[in-house]
């Protein structure tokens, strides 16, 4: 008996959208001397792609983890908090299993204006280190949206 394979939603994330841009994002820390965790999630904050480089501390995974999840159930960048008492996003947060993490490093990801996840990353760095890897992985996905490589998508 063969195994079911599930369909994604038209639109929704795919493993090898997400794989590219931590491919992205982990050049760019190469670039810049430092090593970090990547994240990359869904809309609802389940992780979809992540990898550690080695040299990076255990809580970089965490922290990468924790950005690309406030991004993506808040819609924001990581360091926007919120309103307070929502409870849909605390519920998110606390059903994922990881405290979502308020400090820049994370983006969320669009296609066709639509919310489809985000991008975290921590690491060995400075905050605006973490946000230049986080910028590098999602436009280089971006830039490859016009030459037919990956599907599109923007950051916010």
């Amino acid at each position: 008996m063969a195994a079911s394979v599930s369909a994604l939603p038209d639109g929704d994330l795919t493993l090898a959208e997400a794989t590219a841009v931590v491919g992205h994002a982990i050049e760019e820390a190469r670039r810049l001397g430092v090593v970090v965790s990547v994240a990359v999630c869904g809309p609802q904050g389940r992780l979809v792609a992540f990898s550690k480089m080695d040299g990076a501390g255990c809580m970089t995974a965490r922290g990468a983890i924790g950005k690309a999840v406030a991004s993506a159930i808040s819609g924001e960048p990581s360091e926007v908090m919120p309103p307070p008492r929502d409870d849909l996003y605390y519920s998110v947060v606390e059903g994922e299993g990881t405290a979502a993490f308020h400090e820049r490093g994370g983006i969320p990801l669009r296609r066709d204006g639509i919310l489809i996840g985000a991008v975290g990353v921590y690491g060995e760095a400075t905050l605006a280190q973490d946000l230049a890897c986080t910028t590098a992985g999602a436009t280089a996905w971006r830039g490859a949206r016009g030459s037919g490589k990956l599907p599109g998508l923007a950051f916010a």
